[in-house]
């Protein structure tokens, strides 16, 4: 993040204004005093209609063992992303209330990895808001499985009418899960394209066995 990028600056976070500012593509981030409202110059994002990566054997692999829900419970997936030990963490104690508040207001959502004992073992949570989903952060516990949850919000966004996944600020991580990057510019026009989408809501539960091999075939 650069100082060109913060827009606005905060002293606290309020929910009731998150979904405005999310609109127009900014989000935000602890500083030392408050909170920071950012939008990058630079934007990751899949563009779903244009996705076309595949799900790599060895995460598919675990559709064998693991389950993948949605919106099971998505407070616990801010706050396995919080707990786990990374570089850079930014989730403190605000900011799991403020994703509260998101939640409660049913802004937020989750794709979860679900072990056979019923451990979560991977996921990620954003902020669904026109066409655009905003992720803000992803977890794993055993590998690949943050990136079966990519998988899964890509095929269910999209079929809930979704047209965008929104990463934020680019990074290797992400260019390797197949994000493409925009700049501000491009980034804006599609946002007002995005706007007017009203997007079928999210439904808690499992996603049936299959879901993959169906919507993956060949």
């Amino acid at each position: 993040m650069t100082i060109e990028e913060l827009v606005a600056f905060s002293s606290s976070l309020d929910p009731d204004d998150a979904e405005r500012l999310y609109r127009l593509g900014i989000f935000p981030m602890p500083l030392a005093d408050g909170y920071g409202w950012f939008y990058p110059a630079t934007r990751a994002v899949i563009l779903i209609d244009d996705w076309s990566l595949r799900c790599p054997r060895s995460t598919e692999q675990l559709l064998r063992t693991y389950r993948v829900g949605i919106d099971i419970n998505p407070m616990a997936v801010v706050s396995s992303c919080a707990e786990l030990p990374r570089d850079g963490g930014w989730i403190d104690q605000a900011m799991t209330e403020f994703y509260r508040g998101l939640n409660d207001r049913g802004l937020l959502h989750s794709v979860e990895v679900w072990g056979p004992g019923g451990e979560l073992v991977g996921g990620l949570f954003g902020v669904g808001v026109g066409g655009t989903f905003v992720g803000e952060s992803m977890f794993h516990r055993i590998s690949n499985a943050s990136k079966l949850a990519l998988f899964a919000l890509v095929r269910v966004a999209s079929e809930l009418g979704y047209r965008v996944v929104d990463g934020q600020w680019p990074t290797d991580h992400l260019a390797s899960l197949g994000f493409d990057t925009l700049a501000r510019q491009q980034y804006a026009k599609l946002l007002v394209a995005c706007a007017p989408i009203k997007p079928e809501p999210f439904h808690s539960g499992f996603l049936s066995r299959g879901w993959l091999r169906l919507r993956d075939p060949g």
